[in-house]
């Protein structure tokens, strides 16, 4: 082989590898972000809004003050905020003709990472919570009751607005989890949590939760009929409790006002998240 001929070939590589590389940087830079989120969010019926939006190096859009809200009628306040969301095109997504996103969001003192794509007329969703910050968020409002502590996480979803949640699972775990209640003259600590749960058909299943080193030692199960507005969503869990000795005046008018005192014999917890009844 002669030495032009290489160097011919060499000329031809490098136009090669600089058009790729011009051509990578325009699909990045004329990525449709914002609208390709909003695209994959609609199939759940929610809905993304944000104060302002700017370019991420080396790629990317960063939007500040970011909201995540139903489209029900019903859900005014958003389910979610984020002061800054870094977006994404997800590389192989977009191979497959089917352009995806890669959020990465700064959520109540901590970190969710997560990648959206269209699949089979509803949104594929996999995602990782780092230390997110439990009393933050806005889910639940059961007057005189509250928790705190840091959730972490990692799973797969697949959702759609027809079926809420038609497949998915995953494990969480809480570190200093406490609970505050009206009939505790101060927060209970339930110490770590760990859970495993899966979604069918819109129904989420804890197939179990566990704490560990707190005043009471809880294990639960059941299941969870989701709804458009998460307040209503139907519960139909049992769960058992312990209480550790060292806590035992701090939680007696708490056990006072169950339905027995603990044991093995389990509580049932039904109703709906913002109007829980417990037997």
């Amino acid at each position: 082989m002669s030495a032009q001929y290489r160097r011919t070939r060499l000329v031809r590589v490098g136009y090669a590898v600089v058009g790729l590389t011009l051509f990578t940087a325009y699909l990045i830079a004329t990525f449709p972000y914002s609208a390709t989120l909003s695209k994959l969010l609609a199939p759940m019926g929610l809905e993304v809004s944000s104060r302002s939006q700017s370019a991420s190096f080396p790629f990317g859009a960063q939007l500040a003050g970011v909201r995540l809200s139903s489209t029900s009628p019903a859900s005014a306040a958003p389910l979610i905020e984020s002061p800054a969301v870094t977006i994404a095109p997800a590389f192989f997504s977009m191979l497959t003709l089917h352009p995806g996103v890669r959020v990465k969001a700064a959520l109540y003192d901590g970190v969710v990472n997560v990648m959206l794509r269209p699949s089979g007329g509803g949104t594929a969703i996999s995602y990782d919570l780092d230390s997110v910050d439990i009393a933050s968020q806005r889910l639940l409002a059961i007057p005189g009751a509250g928790a705190a502590g840091k959730l972490s996480g990692s799973g797969n979803l697949w959702l759609s607005s027809a079926v809420i949640a038609a497949t998915g699972g995953g494990e969480l775990s809480a570190a200093g989890l406490t609970i505050t209640s009206p009939f505790a003259a101060a927060p209970i600590r339930l110490g770590d949590g760990h859970s495993k749960f899966n979604l069918d058909q819109g129904i989420l299943t804890i197939e179990e939760f566990t704490t560990t080193g707190g005043d009471l030692t809880l294990t639960a199960h059941g299941t969870i009929q989701l709804a458009a507005d998460p307040a209503q969503s139907e519960l139909a869990i049992e769960f058992t409790l312990s209480t550790a000795p060292a806590a035992a005046s701090q939680l007696a008018a708490l056990i006072a006002v169950l339905p027995h005192p603990p044991g093995p014999q389990p509580y049932r917890l039904t109703g709906t998240l913002n109007a829980p009844r417990l037997s």
